[in-house]
């Protein structure tokens, strides 16, 4: 088991983590300058958790909240929020859910539970208390981490075949048989269609 997470921690992997860490801050910083009811804040870590395995994927979310609680303390107690962000997105795609565009849907709907329940029980045990928003968990939670999960595929698409063979975790990313280049558009679609939905849905119903 050690072994196999010495693996993954190969020099680009820890090339890669601090890039990670900037798209996650960089897409959060952008979402929240546009207020969009969004966060994107885990694009960098699904890709790391996808490339390089679960274990990396969390030290990469975890580092992030850190980082973000220097600027906002009420970051920090959210810590696990991440590093389960990046274990539940590595195992599903050690799992080969990474290698079709509907099963990456699903991930993100997975995923979106987790970040959710978990967020909102650090919530109730942090601040004593939270009341339950039925749009955060049907709505917002959903379409951010089906969103960030896609944009994550999506960019695992364009990368160069050459420079994803070298990375850790390459046979996640080898496309099953009959999954063609279509999928990088359809990929695409998606993202522009849940990006559709989150400024002009999204924003009638929470700003409402």
């Amino acid at each position: 088991m050690l072994e196999k997470i010495k693996k993954d921690f190969k020099t680009i992997t820890w090339v890669l983590i601090p890039v990670a860490i900037g798209i996650n801050g960089v897409a959060g910083w952008v979402v929240a300058k546009l207020d969009l009811p969004a966060y994107l804040d885990t694009i960098g870590t699904i890709f790391i958790a996808v490339v390089a395995g679960p274990f990396a994927g969390a030290i990469t979310g975890v580092i992030t909240n850190m980082i973000l609680g220097f600027v906002s303390p009420a970051y920090i107690p959210y810590w696990p929020v991440p590093l389960l962000v990046g274990l539940v997105a590595g195992f599903f795609a050690r799992a080969g859910w990474f290698k079709r565009w509907w099963k990456v849907v699903i991930v993100g709907f997975i995923i979106a539970l987790t970040a959710a329940i978990t967020s909102t029980l650090i919530a109730i045990q942090a601040f004593g208390g939270t009341t339950l928003n039925p749009s955060y968990f049907l709505i917002e939670e959903p379409v951010d981490k089906i969103t960030t999960a896609m944009i994550a595929f999506l960019m695992i698409q364009i990368l160069p075949k050459h420079f994803l063979a070298r990375l850790p975790r390459a046979e996640n990313l080898e496309a099953e048989e009959g999954a063609g280049r279509t999928q990088l558009y359809i990929a695409t679609g998606i993202v522009l269609l849940l990006a559709l939905f989150t400024v002009l849905i999204m924003g009638s119903i929470l700003g409402g």
